[in-house]
């Protein structure tokens, strides 16, 4: 299981503001293509959590750094790393890149809980989404808060 997942992304006109920048919000959409990808990787599916097991996990806590700008054309890395989880959160670091010169761009965390599809009500992470993040931290369980 890997530590951490680089996915990429080239930024479309669409993406940039009347400066020709990334626009900040952004940022934020690169995150979630980030997290997205690396559970995938990992081999566990949102899709099957949320059809198959009733749960979602909502966003409830968002944080961007911004370094330096990104514009129309370039390739973003995104660096996604598991920071820490509970029974029922889950906080993701990330760390965005323009891909010639690895020049980083921004940096930030999202924390997200878990809660029922149908009800939204606080749940438990799946167990099999808490083994994929024990088997990504180094040296296994170390990176459970409480």
């Amino acid at each position: 299981m890997a530590v951490y997942q680089d996915s990429e992304y080239r930024l479309l006109y669409r993406d940039v503001d009347q400066m020709g920048v990334l626009y900040y919000s952004r940022y934020l959409e690169l995150f979630e293509l980030g997290r997205t990808e690396w559970v995938r990787d990992q081999g566990f599916s949102y899709r099957d959590m949320e059809e198959v097991l009733g749960l979602m996990l909502p966003v409830t806590h968002a944080r961007c750094d911004y370094v330096s700008s990104l514009r129309f054309d370039d390739i973003a890395v995104i660096r996604t790393h598991v920071l820490a989880w509970s029974a029922l959160t889950v906080r993701y670091s990330y760390e965005i890149f323009e891909k010639s010169e690895m020049r980083l761009c921004a940096t930030g965390e999202v924390e997200l809980g878990c809660l029922t599809k149908a009800e939204h009500r606080p749940a438990a992470l799946p167990k099999s989404l808490i083994e994929v993040f024990e088997a990504a931290a180094p040296g296994g369980k170390g990176r459970k808060r409480n």
